[in-house]
Order: C-alpha cells, then sequence, then structure tokens
C-alpha cells in the first residue's frame, strides 16, 4: 500500500528501540527505509540491520544535516514522497499509517501534530507553545505543532529542503519557514503524545534559543 513512499529516520546512537520501529514499519506496509546514522560512535546496532539503506556521517552533525543527507539520497530515487520519522518509538505506528494515508489522498506536506498534555515535560510544552505562537504572528499561519518530526513532503521538494538552513533541531522551523513563504499548502494530522524517560536529543534551553532565534530572523 505504501510502496510509493519512503521512510526516512535520522538517528544519532540510537537504543534497541529502532528495532521495534523497523518492525513496526514493515508490519505496516512500509517497504521502502533509508536511515542516516548521524555520527553514531557505537556502529553494532546497525550490523543487525540488513534488509534497509544506512547512509553514513563521518562525525555527528546534527538532525537537519542528517535530513538533508536522507532527502538529498531520495531525491533521485523514483516515489511520491518521503516521511520523516523518529528512531525511539515516540510516534505511534497508526499515526504514521494516518499521515501516510492523508499525503496520498492529496500530495500536500503533511505534518503530523501532538496535542501537548500534562504528561509532556512543562519546559517542552511551554517551548512548543511560544514557537507557535510567535510563528503564527509572523507567518499568519497556524502550526501547534512547530517541532514535530513526523512529517511527509512531496518528491518533488525534496532537493529544494536540501537548501534550507540549519543544521540541528532548529533546521526543521526553517522548513516550516519555506512552506510559509512560498505559500505551499500544508494539511494536518492530530497525533498521540509519546514521551519516556530516556535522554532526549534535544536540549531544552540551547535548541529552545536556536529555535526561537530561526523563527525571528529575516526570511
Amino acid at each position: 500500500m505504501y510502496d510509493n513512499i519512503f521512510v526516512l529516520i535520522p538517528t544519532f546512537e540510537p537504543s534497541l528501540k529502532l528495532y521495534k520501529v523497523l518492525d513496526n514499519l514493515k508490519d505496516a506496509g512500509f517497504k521502502n527505509v533509508v536511515i542516516v546514522d548521524d555520527g553514531s560512535y557505537d556502529k553494532a546496532i546497525f550490523k543487525r540491520i540488513k534488509d534497509y539503506k544506512i547512509l553514513r556521517h563521518d562525525k555527528n552533525l546534527g538532525k537537519g544535516e542528517a535530513l538533508k543527507t536522507g532527502f538529498k539520497y531520495i531525491s533521485s530515487l523514483g516515489c511520491l514522497g518521503v516521511i520523516t520519522v523518529d528512531d525511539d518509538l515516540q510516534q505511534d505506528i497508526l499515526d504514521i499509517k494516518a499521515v501516510a494515508d492523508k499525503f496520498l489522498e492529496n500530495k500536500n506536506v503533511v505534518l503530523g501534530v501532538r496535542t501537548f498534555d500534562k504528561t509532556v515535560p512543562f519546559k517542552r510544552r511551554l517551548a512548543n507553545k511560544c514557537a507557535a505562537f510567535i510563528f503564527r504572528a509572523k507567518y499568519k499561519i497556524k502550526i501547534n505543532d512547530t517541532q514535530t518530526g513526523l512529517r511527509c513532503f512531496p518528491q518533488k521538494m525534496l532537493v529544494d529542503l536540501c537548501k534550507v538552513s540549519g543544521s540541528g533541531f532548529e533546521y526543521e522551523i526553517n522548513v516550516l519557514k519555506y512552506l510559509a513563504v512560498n505559500n505551499i499548502q500544508i494539511d494536518f494530522v492530530s497525533i498521540k503524545t509519546i514521551y519516556n524517560n530516556e535522554v532526549s536529543r534535544y536540549k531544552d534551553l540551547k535548541d529552545s534559543y536556536k529555535i526561537m532565534k530561526s523563527i525571528l530572523e529575516k526570511k
């Protein structure tokens, strides 16, 4: 069913949860998966992954660079679109399917939008609300979850996405700015909010500052 969609997973020092993510994707019908190892020190976890393409960075460059590496590779392949997925089970497979299904309906950009309830750490809730408010005020577009990692893009956009600035988490905000400035249609799908107790690669103060700075910078 999802033969024309690629799944892109950027990862750095992944846990064993990556295997479960891959199993869930396979069971759901996603056959085309590209993993970008963003300079992980421990390569052992990747040795058991035989069925999917793994792209590698020699050193850790950041999530934005990992996404761009994946986009560049997939842009030369025949497909309709690419969906970005995290490596730690923080996105339910039913929600991943829902985003893919919505994309197949209209072939527009699709964002999976989380509902930030009290299970989400307060700092993360506050940072997301502030970013959403500022983004809406500046770009006149309401995006309630500016940091969602579950996104689907048409294949024809991938080359342009590789030109968007940003190497870390701020890249994802810059992509939203690119969509807003170019009046690109966005569809939204409500998804579950899943948080675990693992150490996040997202550093609350440092990355929130970069995100806010990116929103306020000139186009």
